[in-house]
């Protein structure tokens, strides 16, 4: 699917709206390596427990699974993203979709995020464990997703991986009590790791909560042989 994605972009002429430009393609190379994969965040979990910090301010442990998928309604490279429990239920805990495209203006990645709505269970359990059996999206589409706007990742080249963020302040909803915040997510990918910090913050940038203390730091594992 991405040699027919980059094949694409090679025709695709560069302008500040074009979703795509040929001048992408080697991060959209390197990106698309790092990015899909099994990982886990163990070794944190157990090094913070080493460290005495109190179990309840310690990250979840928990597994994640990305892998590409062909969903052409979000865009030519998509992402499912998995996340469950590591704590012997194997409960999941999280389900995302992320579209992969360039955005030539501000000379980035721009991973559109697309969150799974939590009102609708019947969808959830439909589509849960899709990293192992794709054919569970089928028909999926953006609409199908909670309806949030300016939730994208932007990511750069930084190092030997990418670092990304949302832009402050453009994730915004109310929370479940009706005060106004927005959604921050900070993201870093390489050949070894992914790992994000994710908060909700009152317009005026005063944290309304942090979700975990800490960076989470998923270790990718050895592909399988």
């Amino acid at each position: 699917m991405f040699r027919q994605f980059v094949a694409a972009a090679m025709i695709v002429s560069c302008s500040a709206d074009a979703a795509v430009s040929a001048d992408a393609t080697p991060d959209f190379a390197r990106f698309v390596a790092l990015w899909p994969g099994e990982y886990d965040n163990l070794s944190q979990v157990q090094a913070q427990a080493a460290a005495g910090v109190p179990e309840k301010e310690r990250n979840p442990a928990m597994k994640l699974f990305i892998r590409e998928v062909d969903l052409p309604a979000f865009g030519p490279l998509a992402y499912y993203a998995e996340w469950r429990a590591a704590d012997g239920s194997d409960k999941v805990v999280r389900q995302r979709i992320y579209a992969l495209q360039s955005d030539a203006a501000r000379g980035a990645l721009r991973l559109n995020l697309h969150i799974w709505p939590a009102d609708n269970p019947a969808f959830v359990a439909r589509t849960t464990g899709a990293h192992r059996d794709p054919a569970r999206l089928a028909g999926v589409t953006p609409a199908d997703m909670a309806g949030l706007a300016g939730c994208d990742v932007f990511f750069t080249a930084d190092g030997d991986g990418f670092a990304g963020a949302m832009d402050r302040g453009a994730c915004a909803f109310p929370a479940p009590d009706g005060t106004p915040i927005y959604s921050w997510s900070q993201m870093r990918i390489d050949a070894a790791a992914f790992a994000y910090l994710d908060g909700w913050f009152h317009p005026d940038g005063r944290p309304y909560m942090a979700f975990t203390k800490d960076w989470f730091r998923f270790d990718r594992r050895p592909a399988k042989q």
